[in-house]
């Protein structure tokens, strides 16, 4: 494989992470409206329940630890790649 084969490949999973990681950011900031600026009369019923609003963040914050702890891989590989060129 090419160097600029494996940097295209890189660049489509750093990609492919970006997209899992998006998910989790608006779980987390739904988490975040509901739980701080709504006063139980969100426009979605289901974020006036505190139980639904704590799990929105466990899952936002696994979803977007999982995605940046991937892109940063996968950076340093293609930095590592690149500095070898």
């Amino acid at each position: 494989m090419t160097i600029e084969q494996q940097i295209k490949d890189l660049d489509q999973k750093i990609l492919v992470a970006r997209l899992v990681d998006l998910p989790g950011t608006m779980i987390f900031l739904l988490a975040i409206y509901a739980k701080f600026y709504t006063d139980g009369d969100a426009f979605v019923s289901i974020l006036n329940n505190s139980d639904v609003v704590n799990s929105m963040f466990v899952v936002g914050v696994v979803l977007m630890a999982w995605g940046g702890y991937k892109i940063f891989k996968l950076r340093r590989e293609k930095n590592r790649i690149l500095k070898d060129m």
